[in-house]
């Protein structure tokens, strides 16, 4: 299965960037249409990464999850990704990575610089 990364200019307040006091993102996120499956216990649900970033993702699924819900992110030729569930509304979700900054950019370091996750925002 082939992963591409969309090359598409992103806002700053997408990029985590922007002047608005209420974004308190850390990280710098870049758009992906990546397929993915995420890990309940021995339960697996198909979801698509719609951004990436070294602290989380933003996720598209079917069945809302609870905020607070432990997961496993799984990306096909990447691994698996603790996370929990940050937010969750209308399809999509956003996870918040539970390893560090490191164990995510070793599991993408061959694609860091296309993902523009090798600089800080």
């Amino acid at each position: 299965m082939t992963q591409t990364s969309v090359d598409t200019d992103i806002s700053e307040a997408e990029a985590g960037e922007g002047n608005d006091p209420g974004d308190h993102r850390n990280f710098r996120r870049r758009s992906v249409l990546w397929p993915a499956q995420l890990l309940i216990g021995q339960h697996s649900f198909t979801c698509q990464i719609w951004n990436l970033s070294l602290g989380g993702a933003r996720v598209r699924i079917d069945l809302p999850f609870q905020e607070g819900t432990s997961l496993r992110l799984v990306i096909a030729d990447r691994g698996e990704i603790p996370s929990v569930v940050a937010w969750s509304v209308e399809g999509s979700m956003g996870l918040k990575f539970q390893v560090g900054k490191n164990v995510v950019r070793e599991m993408f370091k061959d694609r860091l610089h296309v993902l523009g996750l090798d600089e800080a925002p």
